[in-house]
């Protein structure tokens, strides 16, 4: 839950999995995956760095469990 780089390969999926048409090659894959790396922007990682004292108190408050993180 405060592993960062999971909520940036979901929103790289998601936006992948909008295209179309879908992406059907290994190629098509690789240049999709590069292009949405590079529409990442300083404030979405600013976000997620900002989201780090509400994540660290959900996960003490669920005494570790799972969150909707």
């Amino acid at each position: 839950d405060l592993n960062h780089i999971e909520n940036l390969w979901w929103k790289i999926t998601y936006r992948i999995n909008l295209r179309t048409p879908a992406i059907t090659t290994k190629p098509q894959l690789i240049q999709a995956l590069q292009e949405e790396c590079d529409r990442l922007t300083t404030d979405d990682f600013k976000r997620l760095i900002e989201s780090m004292p509400r994540r660290v108190r959900e996960c003490i408050k669920r005494k570790g469990a799972s969150t909707h993180y």
